[in-house]
């Protein structure tokens, strides 16, 4: 667990230097995967899913792309060109229309604060597992770790399966 809390603490610096040296917004995308195994083959799997889709959605913005891997899993760290208002409203839409969208995790900073959902209106993130607001089911233990991995896997499996 500390390897992961070192690899989220490296990543956010990273995306400190990014906005410092382009002042310009920085998307980081990465896949909401409970547990202590970030890198499992599902997990990849949706990883290249957003990757590829990122890149297709904001391609025309991109300044500086950079992949990265550790305990915490893969992220893509993108500067845009853009409104950070205007990325987030993009990254939310991916987040609510693609199949395996609830567990893209794409947030957007300028400087050390994420825009969140609530600055333009929309709802908290819904729970993978059963739908309901995922800040409450997390602080409240609502599910085991293991039958969350295993409803994310089912809905990786199914997404590639389909492909």
């Amino acid at each position: 667990m500390i390897r992961i809390l070192e690899d989220r603490e490296k990543r956010f610096l990273k995306i400190l230097k990014l906005y410092e040296e382009y002042n310009l917004p920085v998307l980081c995308g990465k896949i909401n995967y409970p547990g202590n195994n970030k890198n499992t083959l599902e997990a990849n799997l949706a990883f290249n899913v957003l990757y590829y889709l990122l890149i297709k959605e904001f391609k025309k913005f991109i300044i500086h792309r950079e992949t990265d891997e550790g305990y915490d899993g893969k992220s893509l760290l993108l500067v845009l060109n853009m409104e950070k208002f205007e990325a987030k409203k993009l990254g939310v839409e991916i987040e609510e229309s693609h199949p395996l969208g609830r567990i893209f995790d794409i947030d957007i900073y300028e400087g050390e604060v994420p825009v969140s959902r609530r600055e333009l209106g929309f709802d908290e993130r819904k729970c993978v597992f059963c739908g309901k607001n995922v800040r409450e089911c997390s602080r409240e233990k609502r599910h085991k770790v293991e039958e969350v991995v295993r409803a994310i896997n089912l809905k990786i499996q199914n997404f590639i399966s389909k492909g």
